[in-house]
C-alpha cells in the first residue's frame, strides 16, 4: 500500500504535468507574433550603405547581405532602412539577427541598432569571434538591453527610444577595427 494518500499524489503528479487542480487560471495573454523585421534572402528595396560598406555590400541569391571585406569593408562601416510606417516593437522582449562571419572576417563584433520617429537611437552589440566561419548563427538580444546613444545627434528630441514607433534599422561594424568585415546577414527579426 502506498503511503502517500491518493490527493497528494493526484496534486503531485498534476504539478509535474503542469496541470492545474483548482480553479481555471485566467487565460495568459497572447504573446505577439514574430515580427520580420528584414529577410535579407531577398531583395530589400532602400537599403543603402555608409562608410566604408557603402557600395560594399550585395545580395547574394537565397543566401543574405553579403559584406564584402575583400572589396574595402571594413570594421567602419554599415547600412540601414527607413521603415515606413513606422513600426510598434513594443510588446516583443527580443532582437534575434541570423548571420554567419566569412573566413575572412576580422571584425569581432558588430552592431545591431534602431530609431525611433524622434530620432533617437539605440544601439547593442553582438560577438561573434567564437562562431565557425560559414555557419549561420542566431543572435538574441534583450531590447532592454539596448542603449540609447549619447552622440548629441542621435538623442532625438526626448533622449528615450520609444519601441512603439520604430522607424529606422542599422547594421554596422564596429568602428574602431579597420580590418576586413566578412560576413553575411540573413535575417532580422523581433520575438517575444
Amino acid at each position: 500500500m502506498n503511503s502517500f494518500p491518493r490527493c497528494v499524489l493526484s496534486i503531485a503528479t498534476s504539478l509535474a504535468l503542469g496541470v492545474s487542480t483548482f480553479a481555471a487560471d485566467p487565460p495568459a495573454a497572447p504573446s505577439p507574433a514574430p515580427i520580420v523585421i528584414a529577410n535579407f534572402t531577398e531583395i530589400v528595396p532602400g537599403v543603402y550603405g555608409y562608410g566604408t560598406w557603402d557600395k560594399n555590400f550585395a545580395v547574394a541569391p537565397n543566401a543574405g547581405f553579403r559584406v564584402l571585406g575583400n572589396k574595402g569593408a571594413l570594421g567602419d562601416g554599415g547600412f540601414c532602412k527607413n521603415i515606413e510606417p513606422s513600426v510598434d516593437l513594443s510588446k516583443h522582449t527580443f532582437i534575434e539577427i541570423a548571420l554567419a562571419v566569412q573566413p575572412g572576417n576580422e571584425v569581432p563584433e558588430f552592431t545591431v541598432a534602431f530609431g525611433d520617429a524622434d530620432g533617437t537611437s539605440c544601439s547593442a552589440r553582438i560577438r561573434v569571434g567564437q562562431i565557425m566561419p560559414g555557419q549561420p548563427v542566431w543572435f538574441r538580444l534583450k531590447i532592454s538591453d539596448f542603449v540609447v546613444s549619447t552622440r548629441n545627434e542621435d538623442k532625438g528630441k526626448d533622449g528615450k527610444m520609444d519601441w512603439t514607433k520604430v522607424a529606422q534599422w542599422h547594421l554596422q561594424g564596429d568602428w574602431n577595427t579597420k580590418m576586413p568585415a566578412q560576413v553575411l546577414f540573413i535575417a532580422l527579426r523581433a520575438r517575444s
